[in-house]
């Protein structure tokens, strides 16, 4: 167990050494808020950007394509040759899926994708749900975690994690009232107090979980009299629930627009100054030039707006026009064309067409060259570290609730249906795998391609099936479709039947009324209608049950036999 002054010692030192990675990080938050203000210090102002925020663009658009696709779970059998390893393979894997549910798991893909490009970096904790009794995944802000050195790129799940993030005093005493009425002055109904701000700091490791309050940030961490412990929770799955993953590059970790910041501060510059300089043409100054040999001297000031005439005395009054240089314009369109090339911004993602685009087969050749390889890298680090997560929520199901029956209803875009698991008894392996069905794509994207292979024979329709985001249960989509199918040849043979009048009338009447009246299905009705024929033919001729009618009944037409042979007076009549 660490001590307070132990965490607040490790707190303090990475903070120090992930200053630069951190100022790096709020400098892209504050461009793509648009919280960035151009300062120009020769006319004393300053002035809000005016361009076109293309990295606020390109980074939603890029984290939307990546977020699109719900990746799969893969949860083998232990022994494929037996019955009842396969069973609780599809229990572990649906169960899975009712995790992410209840985590909203679709939503925070998209969290996820924006701190992956823009941050280089997302950080996700799995914490223990005692409401759902299940485990929840928690989105982590990267500016506030500091996690321990990991082994490579490759390694993403560090020994521990420190979270410092800022609550208010009226939070703490709300979630925490005992251990904050610590703090010396600190009175529940005295707002000014309950408006303090706080800074709390979180310790995760393999062994527990800590969080300390403090009170005067600013003063630093020589000494522990102003932070008080506020919980400290054991952490039972001997690990540390963080996965940490990041966006892959040469050495330190480098968002996918970083390169594009100052070239934004320098067109949002130029775009400033031109303003400026269409204002003073607009609304010109007027110096007075005196006459040679004299001194000019202003009488009267003009006030048109008042009918005063002005008049001047020894001089001229000049008016000076000021325009913006003819290379202003050519300098901010190349500033932007350089941010698109420096980020993968194409304007497609504002809604626009290159001019040299002809055909749509170009202009997605082009789109796919600048776009499918960053999202299918980063669909890939996302589904390494999906897979450790979902390990650690399998320890923490067995630690929290080993023996504790669960039940709910799944509805995602993988499967559907109800699942019944026990954790200690179904949880047999925690061998999984999060993948993605086609990485580098996008929803639109996936059903293209895969629509496209199915009609070259390259691939089955069932396979298409378990990767297309609108089929939520392959096995019983295909089940359906079979289903359907029998059911239209069904229905075309009973239409065909009732032309030829080899089917009665009374049992087509009785057949439309029972479906019409959503009593049977057309199958169930028909069956009962030609039993209850089967039946009605048996009593008149007085033959035991389950002996066959004779032809010419009318039952032989619903179930396949040969029709009977007409009579001669049916001969005349077709005559």
């Amino acid at each position: 167990m660490k001590s307070v002054d132990e965490i607040l010692e490790i707190y303090t030192a990475r903070k120090q050494g992930h200053s630069g990675v951190k100022a790096r990080m709020r400098t892209l938050r504050d461009h793509y808020n648009g919280d960035v203000i151009i300062p120009l210090p020769e006319i004393d102002t300053a002035e809000p950007a005016a361009v076109a925020n293309l990295l606020a663009q390109g980074l939603d658009q890029t984290a939307m394509r990546i977020s699109s696709l719900t990746p799969d779970i893969l949860c083998p059998p232990e022994d494929p040759t037996s019955e009842r390893s396969r069973k609780y393979a599809q229990k572990r894997r649906k169960a899975s899926f009712g995790w992410w549910q209840f985590s909203k798991m679709d939503v925070q893909l998209g969290k996820r994708s924006r701190h992956l490009i823009g941050y280089a970096q997302n950080i996700v904790q799995i914490r223990w749900n005692k409401e759902t009794g299940c485990p929840m995944w928690v989105v982590r802000d990267p500016l506030t975690g500091y996690p321990a050195n990991t082994r490579g790129m490759d390694d993403m799940t560090p020994s521990d994690v420190v979270f410092g993030f800022e609550r208010t005093l009226g939070w703490v005493h709300l979630k925490y009232p005992t251990a904050a009425k610590r703090f010396a002055g600190a009175s529940r109904d005295d707002p000014v107090d309950r408006h303090q701000t706080l800074e709390l700091v979180e310790y995760v490791d393999h062994k527990e979980q800590v969080l300390i309050a403090v009170s005067n940030p600013e003063a630093g961490f020589e000494t522990s009299s102003t932070a008080f412990e506020l919980d400290r929770i054991p952490v039972l799955i001997d690990r540390c629930p963080v996965t940490v993953g990041q966006r892959i590059s040469l050495d330190d970790s480098r968002g996918q627009f970083d390169g594009m910041l100052g070239m934004y501060q320098q067109q949002a510059k130029l775009m400033a100054l031109e303003v400026i300089a269409v204002q003073k043409g607009i609304f010109p100054d007027t110096w007075m030039v005196s006459n040679p040999g004299d001194t000019g001297k202003i009488i009267t000031e003009a006030n048109g707006l008042v009918g005063t005439v002005g008049s001047i005395k020894g001089g001229t009054l000049v008016d000076m026009q000021v325009q913006p240089g003819f290379m202003t314009n050519p300098a901010i369109d190349r500033l932007e064309r350089a941010q698109r090339l420096d980020a993968g911004i194409p304007a497609e993602f504002g809604g626009e067409s290159g001019t040299n685009m002809r055909t749509a087969r170009r202009g997605g050749q082009v789109l796919s060259a600048l776009v499918d390889f960053n999202v299918a890298e980063q669909q890939e680090v996302l589904s390494h570290q999906m897979t450790e997560e979902l390990k650690i929520a399998i320890a923490m199901a067995k630690a929290y609730a080993g023996d504790v029956p669960k039940s709910f209803y799944v509805n995602t875009g993988k499967t559907t249906g109800k699942v019944d698991y026990v954790p200690n008894k179904h949880f047999t392996t925690d061998d999984c795998t999060v993948s993605y069905s086609q990485v580098g794509s996008d929803v639109n994207a996936l059903v293209i391609a895969g629509g496209q292979r199915v009609q070259l024979g390259t691939l089955a329709k069932r396979d298409f099936m378990e990767i297309d985001p609108m089929v939520k249960d392959a096995e019983r989509t295909a089940d359906a479709i079979v289903a359907e199918q029998l059911e239209d040849g069904l229905l075309s043979g009973l239409q065909q039947q009732a032309a030829t009048g080899q089917l009665p009338p009374v049992d087509l009447a009785k057949i439309t009324k029972m479906v019409r009246d959503d009593k049977e299905s057309l199958a169930d009705a028909v069956t009962k209608v030609s039993d209850e024929r089967q039946a009605a033919t048996q009593d008149a001729q007085g033959g035991p049950a389950g002996v066959p009618p004779e032809p010419g009944v009318g039952a032989e037409a619903l179930s396949g036999a040969a029709p009977a042979q007409p009579s001669v007076s049916e001969l005349l009549g077709a005559l």
